[in-house]
């Protein structure tokens, strides 16, 4: 008998397509909706997880992003586990389950892989994301996706419009708040490649802002205090004043802005809801003259899914810059990038006014996604690594 591979979906992730992609190449895959947490890491979901995947005896258990409880269950049952990382950082691979002998942990950012090693991981590897052929080629666009969908610019993705930095410049001290404030203002709109959030907090600093905001997971996994607040604190405000500012500043364009979060309003700016990912969102990047890209700073290298779902149904792609896009595209003819704000709208306004070249982008990184990132070649690479 061959491998038996188990696609497991957890509470917050559902991606079908790994599933899609091995069926389409004759492989023997069965998914399993485990109803457990990624973050959950107690007993009873280990044995949850144990018993499902001995009841379809996987050989080689998959997720999208690491749980650490699907790892305890491997590891009992001496079975292989892939994760496929598109989160930075993604918290659970900073849990001492990473340390497992069956995990095979697959991420899209360089930097993630040496971080990752470095907190205990044994089979660590690159992995850029990928696009789905099969369902991108099946895309049929009609007069109402048309009348929904079309517009100049779209952005999709979270605003990060929480209350978290503000009750916490709230409580924080005169000294740590300038502290916060010289990496939020050093950051802010800035793509260049280079780290500006970690490692600049002073220890003092980091101490008062873990008590204020860390609550008590310091001596629950191996992530450093510093990096966590960076990335679950400053990051996702930088992001919250870089995306509404550019989405406010592009009004006078046809702007749309789907999102999960609650009670936005981005003036000049049309907001929608959640867009369903297999049906609605292939649609909304296909209509749209200009898809954005606006990573968030914890991402330090790495290319986001977003970019390769855009690109693999034919949406012209302008990304924020990230050093990885250079090695994955050409510039230019593939994908455009920004690194600045004043970068970005003048490459809206030029590719607005030059349609020709705009579509021209489009179909070279369709074409560029299609033949070097489609998911049956990332799934071949994966599985020849994991022997």
């Amino acid at each position: 008998m061959g491998t038996v591979y188990g696609l497991l979906y957890l509470n917050e992730i559902k991606y079908d397509d790994i599933a899609w992609t091995m069926l389409n190449s004759g492989r023997d895959i069965k998914v399993i909706d485990t109803k457990i947490s990624i973050h959950s890491k107690a007993h009873n979901d280990t044995c949850k997880v144990k018993e499902l995947l001995t009841k379809d005896k996987i050989d080689v258990a998959i997720t999208m992003d690491f749980s650490p409880a699907v790892s305890d269950a491997c590891e009992d049952l001496g079975i292989k586990y892939v994760s496929w990382i598109y989160d930075m950082p993604q918290q659970e691979l900073y849990e001492k389950q990473v340390g497992n002998g069956c995990n095979y942990i697959f991420s899209f950012d360089k930097i993630q892989v040496e971080q990752v090693k470095k907190a205990g991981g044994k089979h660590v590897f690159y992995q850029p994301l990928a696009t789905n052929v099969y369902r991108n080629t099946g895309l049929v666009i009609n007069s109402d996706d048309e009348a929904r969908f079309s517009c100049d610019v779209s952005f999709v993705g979270s605003l990060y419009s929480d209350n978290s930095y503000k009750d916490v410049m709230e409580k924080a001290s005169d000294s740590t708040r300038r502290e916060i404030e010289a990496i939020v203002n050093s950051s802010f709109g800035i793509w260049d490649g280079k780290n500006r959030i970690n490692g600049r907090l002073s220890a003092e600093a980091v101490s008062e802002l873990w008590k204020i905001y860390g609550g008590n997971e310091a001596d629950e996994f191996l992530m450093d205090k510093d990096e966590y607040l960076g990335a679950r604190l400053f990051a996702r405000y930088i992001s919250f004043l870089e995306r509404s500012c550019i989405l406010e500043s592009l009004s006078d364009y046809d702007v749309r802005l789907h999102t999960n979060d609650a009670s936005v309003d981005v003036s000049g700016v049309k907001v929608g809801g959640r867009l369903s990912y297999d049906e609605e969102l292939p649609r909304m990047y296909y209509l749209s003259k200009i898809n954005l890209n606006i990573s968030l700073h914890s991402i330090l290298s790495g290319v986001p899914l977003r970019v390769f779902d855009i690109m693999g149904v034919g949406g012209f792609m302008l990304s924020s810059y990230q050093p990885e896009i250079e090695e994955l595209f050409t510039i230019g003819r593939d994908i455009e990038v920004f690194h600045d704000i004043d970068e970005l709208h003048d490459k809206v306004s030029f590719y607005l006014s030059n349609e020709r070249a705009r579509l021209q982008i489009a179909l070279n990184g369709y074409k560029h996604v299609s033949e070097k990132y489609s998911y049956d070649k990332a799934l071949g690479s994966i599985l020849a690594k994991i022997g």
